[in-house]
């Protein structure tokens, strides 16, 4: 992987039904290409997280968008304005 040449395998194309009709493909990758995901995800996620701004919710681990909401719904509260200066 590290040298550039790693070419993942084929995935399973799984057609899922939608409940309008119609069917939604759904591509499930092999154990070994989701093993070799989860070991590239486990070695960059701590470096890259160093770089996020704390008030970033969006795909981060141990917050979700219900937190995103809640963090907005008391800061409304707390403060009668909006502070377009940034961190």
């Amino acid at each position: 992987m590290s040298s550039g040449s790693y070419m993942p395998p084929p995935v399973l194309l799984v057609e899922i039904p939608k409940a309008s009709g119609g069917v939604r493909p759904l591509g499930i990758p092999t154990v070994v290409d989701r093993m070799r995901q989860m070991v590239v995800k486990r070695v960059l996620e701590p470096e890259l997280e160093k770089h996020f701004h704390p008030n970033s919710y969006g795909y981060r681990p141990g917050k979700s968008a219900l937190d995103a909401v809640a963090t907005t719904r008391e800061r409304c509260w707390r403060y009668p304005w909006v502070d377009y200066r940034y961190d």
